[in-house]
């Protein structure tokens, strides 16, 4: 029997913000002045001067992809242009001005997902207090990995990713497509999110007209934005996806710390070696590892998939919001623990969700692993280098709670995640009522 779920787009009237915004956005204010006390005394560990060389030549008439490689998917330029645009503008480009728009650009995206955050936080039934405590747990994450966060353009496919959560949640399928086309033109894994949309879209009503919609935005909206890259031609697109496609193992993954433990043990030499870019290992298992790698990455998110959907036909009626966010941390955290590159920046992915986690527990095991994750690198690179047993240790604990994360999320959101009194993904009028 098809049965459809009515739905109203959820219109919370206009309230003025919680007072204890502004110190929240004030504590992310420290995040610029940490970065720019780590580019004086600090090692750096970031790409600010790839992004610059980038732009600049983009500037200079040249087309990326064609007169110049760019290891990232085209959009990225999206996030290296503005500054390099301002620079030029006021005086001249230059690499410190340049650092210091691009800086001010990310705090700015930063500012925008902890607004973001706060409002779909203010359509669910959490307390005030419980609403400002995961609002902190964003905020002192955020500093916690401000030396990635800052310099690395991560935080901008995180507030795209976000976006698209929140038109989905506002029953605005084709901009949901359209947000998340523009996340995978840049980074990749928002593509993720798409068939879980689509599986939300079919069950329990069917919606076949949502599911149209966010289909079109993302494949139109991606083909449209696509088009002037087209310009270079197909060889010069794929090649960013070759240099990925021939990395081999980071030093930082899960499939390198095997192998450096069998070194250990005396089951395989290695030595680390820069490789695209990187830091990475020359041992005999690297190669098999690095092909299992993409094909557990492959399968795990097609079994997640698979029981996500059997769940929603299932229950065939709305999970709650933090259903999808659940499902959509433990399908972007799966292709962080099986790819072979584990990069600290990945985790701002899970920043800007973790806030909606239904476990607090959980929420802090994520801050733990924030500091861990920079520790190594870039602080004991030289020690890393060394394949040094100390970093090692300290990246078989961050990638352990990473591990537990996963497990937790995935018990939240598989047993018993319809019953909660939480709202559902899309509210109906009630929610009025219960908006603050």
């Amino acid at each position: 029997m098809r049965m459809n779920t009515p739905v109203v787009k959820s219109n919370p009237p206009r309230s003025r913000p919680e007072s204890w915004l502004v110190p929240l956005a004030c504590s992310l204010g420290l995040l610029v002045v940490l970065v720019l006390l780590n580019s004086i005394s600090l090692p750096a560990a970031n790409d600010v001067e790839i992004y610059y060389n980038y732009a600049r030549r983009t500037l200079q008439g040249e087309l990326p992809y064609r007169d110049f490689f760019i290891e990232y998917p085209p959009l990225a330029l999206l996030f290296f242009m503005p500054p390099a645009l301002l620079s030029s503008l006021l005086g001249g480009i230059s690499l410190p001005a340049y650092t210091l728009w691009l800086h001010c650009e990310f705090f700015g995206l930063n500012l925008a997902c902890l607004w973001l955050i706060y409002f779909l936080l203010r359509s669910q039934t959490f307390s005030k207090t419980d609403k400002k405590a995961r609002l902190q747990s964003f905020t002192w994450g955020s500093v916690l990995i401000s030396l990635y966060l800052l310099q690395r353009f991560d935080i901008g496919i995180a507030f795209l990713t976000l976006l698209a959560i929140y038109f989905f949640q506002q029953q605005k399928p084709g901009w949901a497509g359209v947000m998340l086309a523009l996340g995978t033109l840049a980074k990749l894994y928002p593509a993720l999110l798409l068939p879980l949309f689509f599986g939300l879209y079919w069950y329990p009503g069917r919606d076949r007209r949502s599911i149209i919609r966010c289909g079109v935005g993302f494949g139109v909206g991606g083909l449209v934005l696509l088009l002037p890259f087209l310009l270079t031609g197909l060889e010069g697109l794929k090649s960013f996806l070759v240099f990925q496609g021939e990395r081999g193992l980071e030093l930082e993954s899960l499939f390198a710390g095997l192998v450096v433990l069998g070194s250990y043990l005396h089951l395989t030499q290695a030595l680390s070696m820069v490789e695209h870019g990187g830091l990475g290992l020359a041992s005999y298992w690297v190669r098999s590892l690095a092909s299992a790698s993409t094909l557990l990455t492959l399968v795990g998110e097609a079994v997640l998939l698979f029981f996500m959907w059997r769940n929603l036909r299932k229950e065939f009626r709305l999970p709650q919001f933090d259903w999808l966010i659940n499902a959509a941390s433990l399908l972007i955290l799966w292709f962080i623990l099986a790819n072979k590159v584990i990069s600290p920046q990945y985790l701002i992915w899970l920043l800007v969700l973790a806030p909606f986690w239904r476990s607090k527990t959980t929420q802090r095991l994520l801050l733990l692993t924030l500091p861990l994750s920079i520790i190594a690198f870039p602080f004991l690179v030289d020690w890393l280098i060394l394949l040094d047993p100390l970093p090692f240790a300290i990246l078989a604990v961050r990638n352990t709670l990473l591990v537990a994360i996963f497990v937790r999320l995935a018990r939240d959101l598989f047993i018993g995640p319809f019953d909660r009194p939480e709202k559902a993904i899309i509210s109906d009028q009630s929610d009025h009522e219960a908006v603050s």
